[in-house]
């Protein structure tokens, strides 16, 4: 009994220990989140976190221009417009991170290097082979749709580890969406790189300000990718670190707890520059999934445009868009017709512009409650409301038929009579019972 009650003893402890050792990870979890909501609240007052730990290395902020050459302009420019991308070029300074597979680098990444990739200040492709020609780096993932999650975190990584110090803006891009780096460094000069925001095609679920498509291409300012670094990627809490999930709303639900807004990239008319998918295969129908995902529903403009004169990004491109989007953008010019002066767009206040698209919310009316699926559901409903009466028709048929046989030498047109009066007596018998009624086969 002694040995028994010393064992017993022994288990006791280990057991309070492995309870107490419970107690402490939760306790730990929940001051964890307590600090960080409270952390949370002075990021978003702030309009950039810049300082001596800004850089992942822990250097000091370098303010002089990194040494880069140009690489492809358009040829094809007059002057003035020349002058302005050529400007834009120095001055907007984007990285574009493409996702590639080893599969389609020779199907899709190299024909992007060939094309819209040539005019990024920097172009890297994220695989999980290496390849000389492309410069692709070999990410330590899986491949596969349902591991672009950790492809985008591990991407992400490199990017800030080795690229951050030289650039504003980091375009992440799918290697089937074309991407007109123009227009994109056109409308971020109106923004500072400091400011906690980032753009895309907004979609409307899963993330209470929006998140944005990972097939349109979405674009982070340097504040929104040392945020996501600095308090996201290593907290677990706030930002999954799981290798599988949407990539999209993943990276949209890390960008919200950090304090990054999801941000308006609409023109003046209200029509989209971020598309997830190609004018030349939807023009001007925007596809039946995409309705029921839009952020902003309504647009100024009553024309049947898809999207937006200065648009940024098209989705769903194949090797051959590429080069015929290269050719209708970059050389194409009818004769005889002017384009309009371009002019910069006008600097926008930082922290007035983070508060309206962080308080704003989904637009809803009636265009849209047509466009998604409910309205399809109702329909059903009704279709199988109305086959109710059939029924009846079918038993009073099934009457007539048994009352035909008994009167043999009857004439055509009794039955004729018979039917119409069963016909219109049918309200009364459905609800008082009429005795002048002669169909008495039934029992």
């Amino acid at each position: 009994m002694s040995i028994f009650r010393h064992h017993r003893k022994r288990l006791e402890l280990l057991l309070m220990l492995l309870i107490g050792l419970v107690w402490g990870i939760l306790f730990s979890q929940l001051l964890q989140r307590a600090s960080w909501q409270f952390y949370n609240e002075d990021l978003n007052d702030q309009s950039s976190s810049f300082g001596s730990n800004y850089l992942p290395s822990g250097d000091s902020w370098r303010t002089s221009e990194p040494s880069y050459q140009l690489t492809t302009m358009p040829n094809n420019l007059t002057t003035d417009e020349e002058d302005l991308a050529v400007r834009l070029f120095n001055e907007t300074r984007v990285l574009c991170m493409v996702l590639t597979s080893p599969k389609t680098h020779r199907s899709r990444a190299i024909h992007i290097k060939r094309t819209w990739g040539s005019r990024c200040n920097e172009l890297i492709f994220m695989s999980t082979k290496s390849d000389k020609e492309l410069g692709a780096v070999a990410l330590k993932v899986k491949e596969g749709y349902s591991n672009l999650w950790a492809k985008t975190r591990a991407g992400l990584q490199y990017v800030y580890k080795h690229h951050f110090r030289n650039y504003d803006w980091f375009l992440k891009a799918d290697d089937d969406t074309y991407v007109v780096m123009e227009n994109l460094r056109a409308f971020l000069y109106a923004f500072t790189p400091t400011a906690p925001v980032y753009f895309g095609s907004k979609f409307r679920w899963h993330v209470k300000q929006g998140y944005m498509s990972g097939g349109a291409g979405y674009v982070l300012s340097k504040e929104a990718l040392f945020r996501f670094m600095k308090y996201g990627f290593s907290n677990s809490s706030i930002c999954s670190n799981r290798s599988y999930g949407y990539e999209d709303v993943e990276l949209g639900r890390c960008m919200q707890a950090v304090g990054v807004v999801a941000g308006d990239s609409r023109d003046e008319q209200g029509l989209a520059r971020f598309m997830p998918f190609s004018p030349l295969h939807w023009f001007a129908d925007s596809p039946k999934w995409y309705r029921p995902y839009r952020y902003y529903t309504s647009s100024n403009q009553s024309s049947n445009d898809c999207c937006s004169n200065s648009a940024i990004s098209f989705h769903y491109s194949n090797a051959k868009d590429f080069y015929v989007l290269d050719y209708v953008i970059y050389k194409l010019r009818a004769f005889g017709i002017s384009r309009p002066q371009e002019q910069l767009p006008v600097m926008q206040p930082v922290l007035e512009t983070l508060q309206k698209w962080r308080t704003s919310k989904p637009e809803n009316n009636e265009s849209v409650t047509k466009e998604t699926p409910k309205p399809k559901l109702k329909t059903k409903a009704t279709q199988k409301a109305k086959p109710t009466p059939k029924p009846k028709s079918k038993l009073k048929t099934k009457a007539i038929k048994i009352a035909k046989p008994n009167p043999k030498s009857e004439p055509k047109t009794k039955p004729k009579t018979t039917h119409k009066t069963t016909h219109k007596t049918t309200p009364k018998t459905s609800h008082k019972p009429n005795p002048k009624t002669p169909i008495t086969p039934k029992k």
